[in-house]
């Protein structure tokens, strides 16, 4: 029986993603990388910003049988409440949206006003709602259809020196037939309690935060990952069982200023059983 999942990588860049900028121009296919966005098999996307549209286009996904969005948190290279707002419209189902009370105020909040540009005043817009929405929190478990989601806290927006969650972030493990994945953007070091989820688990396919490659950042004031912290985070899951030979792993969230071109850095990664993400790779698993 062939249970082999499909996972699409719509967008790879960071906040300084290139598509569509003049800074693309001259760049190899895919050293070019739209806002973050990934869809797992064909009723699923996570992250969703306003290059997500064009990207299912582009890739050829059919989404009208896309059913559920997992926001991660709300920064805008992840998350635009008007352009899901917009997108779910077209559906003929209501989208069904996971994601912190912040993703359902903004998302409450974008249906039923619009910013005008000639008063600079919020001003009352009705917009169509076609959405679910679900308010998920670490340690949540919960049924997506036939998906198993547990939700699990990202270490992304932290003011560390005072111990101030200023942003919460989600990462995801879901379990999709007899497969798991463990999906860890826009993270710095795991926390204690995450790192104690994911050791109840097996991983096929290990998604990572690699924003800052070969570059130096402080894990005191930075809620990304460079290559160091990529190599010591996938130890520490493999010191646990998470991530063992067989796991697909996948550096992921790319800054576009920061990091070598992909043909300079992909078979060094390689090497070490690391995949470099880009638009449009697709991960059979």
């Amino acid at each position: 029986m062939n249970d082999l999942v499909p996972f699409l990588f719509l967008g790879t860049g960071a906040g300084n993603a290139n598509f569509g900028t003049l800074a693309a121009k001259g760049c190899a296919h895919k050293d070019v990388r739209r806002f973050t966005g990934n869809l797992l098999d064909q009723d699923i996307l996570i992250d969703f910003n306003h290059h997500t549209v064009e990207a299912l286009k582009t890739f050829g996904v059919n989404a009208s049988e896309i059913r559920y969005l997992l926001i991660s948190h709300g920064h805008g290279d992840h998350f635009q409440p008007i352009e899901i707002l917009k997108y779910a419209e077209s559906l003929p189902h209501p989208l069904e949206v996971y994601g912190n009370s912040m993703i359902r105020a903004s998302l409450e909040f974008c249906s039923e006003n619009e910013f005008d540009i000639t008063s600079n005043r919020w001003v009352e817009k009705r917009s169509p709602f076609n959405l679910k929405i679900h308010v998920i929190e670490p340690g949540m478990s919960i049924r997506m259809g036939s998906t198993q989601l547990t939700v699990v806290q990202g270490n992304h927006f932290m003011d560390t020196p005072h111990g101030i969650m200023q942003h919460p972030s989600l990462n995801f493990v879901i379990q999709k037939g007899s497969k798991t994945i463990f999906y860890g953007l826009d993270s710095s070091y795991m926390f204690p309690a995450t790192k104690e989820v994911l050791s109840d688990f097996q991983f096929d396919l290990a998604i990572f935060d690699a924003t800052f490659g070969s570059l130096e950042i402080d894990p005191l004031t930075s809620g990304h990952q460079n290559w160091k912290m990529l190599d010591e985070t996938i130890d520490e899951l493999r010191r646990v069982g998470a991530v063992n030979d067989k796991t697909v792993l996948v550096a992921d969230h790319i800054s576009c200023v920061n990091l070598e071109p992909y043909d300079e850095i992909s078979e060094d990664l390689s090497a070490k059983g690391i995949t470099l993400a880009y638009d449009g790779l697709t991960c059979q698993f």
